[in-house]
């Protein structure tokens, strides 16, 4: 996410924005998007929609840095739930062990 493209001021094309939005903002989620700053930087600020989100981003008041750190947190708390989940069925477990004795064998029968 580091390197992420993240024009500052353009959110017509801001990969962070989106997956934020996607993520934060959906029936499934909690409806907000949460971005950590020191209150030199402004402090905390709590995004209800989308249109907020662009708005700060858009008018320079969200720095792409401090975007990125918030979505890179978000993301990283979504995969730990969708690997917890993955780790709880037993056909998911299974078939994984499935897919690492494949390459395993394919990776052999290469060589």
């Amino acid at each position: 996410m580091k390197k992420a493209f993240c024009e500052p001021g353009n959110i017509s094309f801001c990969p962070p924005i989106t997956l934020a939005s996607a993520f934060s903002f959906t029936e499934d989620s909690t409806g907000s998007f949460v971005v950590h700053r020191s209150p030199d930087n402004g402090g905390e600020r709590v995004y209800k929609t989308t249109c907020e989100l662009e708005n700060d981003f858009g008018d320079g008041t969200l720095h792409p840095g401090d975007l990125k750190t918030a979505t890179t947190a978000l993301m990283s708390g979504m995969l730990e739930k969708l690997a917890a989940a993955i780790k709880a069925d037993s056909e998911a477990t299974k078939a994984a062990k499935t897919m690492k004795a494949f390459q395993k064998k394919m990776a052999k029968s290469q060589k």
